[in-house]
């Protein structure tokens, strides 16, 4: 799934901070995302929209806003499309672990698969066990890229050298506004194998 809230925005011909604060505004421009690279998910929130306009932790109206779009992306889409919810580690939630675990059960609760731990600084803080945990009742799954919390590792693709494999696939890093719907396309054909 690429990490791509600024290329869906652009393709709905909105600015990112109008699609991060506005749910109809995140709803319509990954769907229109699907539409243009059929991507087996997308991604309701990332760390960069979660703690918008450069805040230093989670802002409540971005974290409102990824919540009801997701809520509307599963009632609109059903099953037919993964929801992944890419948060920021302990070090950038307030509350730390159980603010973190408070703003993955929201996720949850409005319908994402897949619920993501992007914290690449290192500030991991306590094991993350009881998120797997309340995911797997949700029938969904909790990754993230430190070993430290505890949960399985999420596999991440650079845009430029795509490798084919099983399981969440996600770019490395958030896609820039300006990136080619055809790139990204490609990518989501190659790491899925049919390229």
């Amino acid at each position: 799934m690429p990490l791509a809230l600024g290329v869906a925005a652009r393709i709905q011909e909105r600015a990112p901070e109008d699609v991060v604060h506005d749910p109809t505004h995140l709803a319509n421009a990954l769907r229109d995302l699907v539409d243009a690279c059929e991507p087996d998910g997308v991604p309701v929130a990332t760390p960069a929209t979660l703690t918008a306009h450069g805040q230093a932790s989670v802002t409540a109206v971005a974290t409102d806003t990824a919540v009801e779009a997701t809520r509307r992306l599963r009632a609109s889409m059903g099953d037919r499309l993964v929801l992944v919810a890419c948060l920021p580690g302990a070090a950038a939630t307030e509350g730390g672990c159980t603010g973190l675990l408070d703003l993955g059960k929201a996720f949850l609760a409005a319908g994402a698969d897949v619920i993501v731990v992007l914290d690449d600084a290192g500030a991991a803080g306590a094991p993350l066990d009881t998120l797997g945990n309340i995911a797997r009742f949700h029938q969904a799954l909790a990754l993230g890229t430190m070993e430290e919390y505890g949960l399985p590792l999420v596999r991440r693709q650079p845009l430029t050298a795509p490798v084919a494999g099983a399981g969440v696939v996600l770019t490395d890093v958030d896609l820039p506004r300006d990136t080619d719907v055809t790139a990204v396309t490609d990518w989501v054909h190659a790491v899925r194998g049919t390229s």
